[in-house]
């Protein structure tokens, strides 16, 4: 997952040497991310959207000031080996301090999150969804059903069906399958509840990083839906549903 906040850390390390990097532990680390795993950063200011706890802290000393030193690219590289290794959910930089007349040095603190609450998961299968559709089909929901997405995103299943037992809500979508590790099988994409127009729904959509948009759609008794969200670098992308 690419974010604009690397151009920031990008730039600011462009004229420094070597660079040493120590580690503090908070918790126990967790088992290692694999590398097409993408692991969210953020900037001091930005919240971010799940409870985390600190699995540890970088100290990085990017090396003195000087127009040959290493590559920023490099930095960046290793807080993320870093992050991986220690299975960390979320990276977020603390502080970046800049050379001055008193250190000639980058410093940078950051920590390797991880996240501290459950994400809600239904225990159902392919086959078991398919036979609640099959039980209910004289009584389904037109937004009930499977639903495909691929093209600008990592391609998935959704199945949507009723579920109350989140106040306000009266549908969630769940995966069936997909090819982005974040998501696994039953784990919940969206949150639905009917809008106030016939044929119209709010979703609560949860991009890759867990952050939500709220997102409006009519659909009636069409096959597809499609909406736009902002992804964290600011960079609107057309998902694009369409039922089995």
């Amino acid at each position: 997952m690419k974010f604009n906040l690397y151009l920031i850390f990008f730039g600011a390390l462009m004229f420094t040497g070597c660079t040493t990097v120590s580690y503090q532990s908070h918790s126990p680390a967790g088992i290692a991310k694999l590398a097409d795993y993408p692991i969210p950063i953020y900037t001091p200011e930005t919240r971010i959207p799940r409870p985390c706890e600190v699995i540890g802290t970088l100290s990085i000393n990017a090396g003195k000031f000087t127009m040959f030193g290493g590559s920023s690219d490099k930095e960046v590289k290793k807080v993320m080996q870093q992050a991986r290794e220690k299975g960390a959910d979320a990276v977020k930089f603390i502080s970046i301090d800049k050379p001055d007349f008193a250190n000639p040095n980058y410093r940078m603190t950051v920590n390797l999150l991880r996240y501290s609450d459950i994400w809600e998961t239904v225990a159902i299968s392919k086959r078991e969804f398919q036979a609640y559709l099959d039980a209910n089909r004289q009584n389904l929901d037109p937004i009930e059903g499977v639903w495909f997405s691929g093209g600008s995103i990592s391609p998935h299943s959704l199945g949507i069906m009723r579920n109350k037992s989140k106040a306000g809500r009266e549908f969630v979508g769940i995966i069936l399958d997909a090819t982005n590790p974040v998501w696994q099988t039953g784990t919940k994409k969206i949150d639905i509840h009917r809008g106030l127009q016939t044929g119209s729904y709010i979703l609560t959509y949860y991009l890759d990083d867990f952050a939500w948009r709220e997102i409006p759609i009519i659909l009636g008794h069409k096959k597809q839906f499609a909406f736009t969200v902002q992804n964290a670098d600011g960079e609107d992308t057309i998902i694009a549903y369409t039922k089995k």
